[in-house]
C-alpha cells in the first residue's frame, strides 16, 4: 500500500502533483496519435511544469549554510491526535552554534542537480512527479531534508556531531503544486487540440 505524501519524503510511490481530469496515459496515446512531434513536445512540456518547484528548492539549498545543533535540554510538548485526543511528549531542545566549516565535500550541489521532474503515466496512476535521484545526489538526498541530523565528523569515524538540516523539500511542492497542476492540464489540452 503506498504511503500519504507527507510520509513519503520524495519516494518513489506517489506523484506529488497528480493529474485526475484526464487520463495521462491515454492523453499521450492520442498526442502520438496525431503527430509523434506533438507528443514529444507534450512530454517536454510537462517536465517543464515542475521547473519552478525544482528552481525554488535549488534556492533553499543555496541559501546560508545552517550551523551546528548543540542539545540544550528537553521539553515537554502536547501532541494533537487525528481523531480528537493528545498525549504528552518529550523532545530535545536544539540551540544553533556556528559552525568552523573550512572544506566542503559538495553535498548541497549534487543534491542540487540529482532534482528532476518526472512524467509518471501508468495504469493506476498519473502525474508529475519531482525526484531527487540518489545515484547523482548521494545517501544526503533525504538526510539533509531533515530538521536535524547527526553525522561524523570529517576525518573521525568515532566522533558524531548533530547539525541542523535544511529542509527544502515539501514546502515547494506544497506552494507549487495548485500552478503545476494548471501548467500540465494546459499542455494537455493544447496537445490534443492539434497545438504544440
Amino acid at each position: 500500500m503506498a504511503r500519504a505524501p507527507h510520509q513519503r519524503g520524495g519516494g518513489p510511490d506517489l506523484p506529488e502533483i497528480t493529474i485526475t481530469e484526464v487520463n495521462l496515459r491515454e492523453a499521450l496515446g492520442k498526442a502520438k496519435e496525431i503527430s509523434p512531434k506533438i507528443a514529444t513536445n507534450l512530454r517536454r512540456s510537462l517536465r517543464a511544469v515542475g521547473d519552478d518547484i525544482i528552481q525554488e528548492q535549488r534556492d533553499i539549498l543555496s541559501g546560508k549554510l545552517p550551523g551546528n545543533a548543540r542539545k540544550t535540554g528537553k521539553a515537554i510538548r502536547r501532541i494533537k491526535r487525528k481523531n480528537g485526543g493528545s498525549y504528552l511528549r518529550t523532545v530535545n531542545v536544539y540551540k544553533a552554534q556556528s559552525a568552523k566549516r573550512s572544506r566542503s565535500t559538495g553535498m548541497r550541489n549534487k543534491i542540487k542537480n540529482s532534482l528532476k521532474t518526472r512524467i509518471v503515466a501508468g495504469a493506476t496512476r498519473s502525474g508529475i512527479s519531482i525526484k531527487a535521484d540518489k545515484g547523482v545526489g548521494g545517501v544526503m538526498v533525504k538526510g539533509w531534508n531533515k530538521k536535524i541530523l547527526r553525522h561524523p565528523v570529517f576525518g573521525s569515524k568515532d566522533t558524531y556531531v548533530s547539525q541542523f538540516g535544511q529542509p527544502y523539500w515539501w514546502e515547494p511542492i506544497k506552494r507549487g503544486q495548485l500552478q503545476a497542476r494548471q501548467k500540465a492540464l494546459a499542455a494537455i489540452d493544447d496537445a490534443l487540440k492539434g497545438k504544440g
